[in-house]
């Protein structure tokens, strides 16, 4: 009676789980959609689009720096004494205005401008790179989950076999053709497959969740992943779709920008300066305007400090020498671990798809054995241990496949990542 009224408490909260999970909103996606939902609404992308545009924006107005400095006042005076009172022919006040101009002409100006251009081309690059990198972990997260989800339908089925278990071990202890004990450890095994099935259930979920926030979708969404793990191992790019990867260009123009940079120090330090001013001061006196005062001149200047072994100017020119000889440390270093990174890409894809057609195998005769043991202990020619053991080898053998299967998929995207080709998953 307890447990048939348990069994009603759990249909009414299944019942209730289920109508309040048909009010959520559903959502389908496949892993281009998850892909194009991510570069759209993620947070990290959105802040490196701002950054791009400020540099964007120095670089475009980079030429300023070629405008002239100009500069207008007015005002009004009216002379003063402390020795005797002012004559009134100079008891007047006197409008006046001031109007000056300037501009600097050097090399170094031009050089900064190609350097705030270096600049929103690093920036470019950047944003590129962590589009990519995204983009790889939506992709492999999207894997993941299906690997997860079937994980939880392998352990369902594993419940499901073993409450088959359990019934039949009971239906035969009835009759005389199966022990006690083995009615009993056919219970046990249903029981120790429940918390097998909620550890993948919450497995499943937490990914899910994790998915949707970098999705940037509601966790209140009811999502589901529409692909498949299973993969033939054909179509992985080659040698001859190679690109330039993204970390190695934006190396080159890391190094490219530093050399900017140096140039527009050293010219700043050792090239010669022209200036041109010109200013007026005209004042209104006597009914008309007098500009005697204006003047314009030219200018040709030099730091000599910057010939000085201990100066600053020689300091940062040092210090910049040393920033592009470690770039270019890097820029090799980098050119070797990529091609290993490639080289043990393709052995893990080698490898894993060779694992997957022995694992296959693995499954059909784990799926045999199963069948020969379940036959056989139907008939009492196998003990009820026999008949599970060889139940947990089929389900082992059956996620080995998919684990593999997820680790051909992850090791093809971080090959594609590396040659800079487009992702086939």
């Amino acid at each position: 009676m307890k447990r048939n009224r348990l069994l009603c408490i759990s249909l009414i909260i299944f019942c209730f789980v289920e109508a309040w999970g048909q009010d959520l909103p559903q959502r389908t996606l496949t892993v281009d959609e998850a892909v194009a939902i991510a570069l759209e609404r993620n947070l990290s992308l959105e802040r490196n689009a701002l950054e791009l545009a400020g540099k964007k924006r120095t670089g475009d107005r980079a030429w300023n720096s070629l405008l002239p400095s100009v500069s207008a006042s007015a005002g009004i005076s009216h002379p003063s004494s402390m020795t005797g009172p002012v004559s009134p022919e100079q008891n007047v006040w006197t409008p006046g205005v001031s109007l000056s101009a300037s501009v600097s002409l050097s090399t170094a100006i031009m050089e900064n401008i190609k350097k705030a251009r270096a600049d929103y081309e690093a920036g470019l690059l950047s944003e590129k790179m962590a589009r990519q990198e995204l983009e790889l972990q939506v992709r492999k997260l999207f894997y993941q989950i299906l690997l997860l989800q079937a994980n939880v339908e392998l352990a369902s089925q594993s419940l499901a076999s073993a409450q088959a278990r359990y019934e039949e071990s009971a239906a035969l202890a009835k009759v005389g053709q199966a022990s006690r004990l083995d009615e009993l450890s056919a219970r046990v095994d249903r029981e120790n497959q429940r918390p097998k099935v909620r550890s993948a259930e919450t497995l499943y979920a937490n990914a899910l969740d994790s998915f949707k926030a970098v999705l940037g979708i509601e966790q209140e969404t009811a999502l589901r992943l529409q692909g498949s793990l299973e993969y033939s191992g054909g179509g992985v790019a080659g040698e001859e779709s190679r690109g330039e990867s993204l970390e190695t260009a934006a190396l080159l123009q890391g190094i490219k920008t530093l050399e900017a940079q140096r140039k527009a120090a050293w010219h700043g330090a050792y090239m010669p300066s022209l200036r041109l001013s010109w200013n007026t001061n005209p004042l209104y006196r006597n009914e008309a305007w007098n500009d005697s005062s204006g003047s314009f001149s030219i200018s040709l200047g030099i730091n000599i400090d910057g010939f000085l072994p201990w100066s600053a100017a020689k300091t940062q020119l040092d210090t910049l020498d040393d920033s592009i000889q470690s770039s270019q440390l890097q820029l090799a270093e980098s050119l070797r671990n990529r091609e290993d990174r490639i080289r043990q890409y393709e052995r893990t894809i080698t490898q894993t798809t060779e694992t997957i057609e022995a694992l296959v195998l693995n499954v059909e005769l784990a799926e045999s054995t199963y069948t020969m043991y379940e036959e056989a202990y139907r008939q009492g020619a196998a003990d009820y241990q026999s008949l599970r053991n060889a139940g947990d080898s089929l389900s082992q053998a059956k996620y080995q496949v998919w684990q593999e299967y997820y680790n051909l998929i992850a090791a093809v995207l971080d090959l594609e990542k590396e040659l800079n080709t487009a992702f086939t998953f």
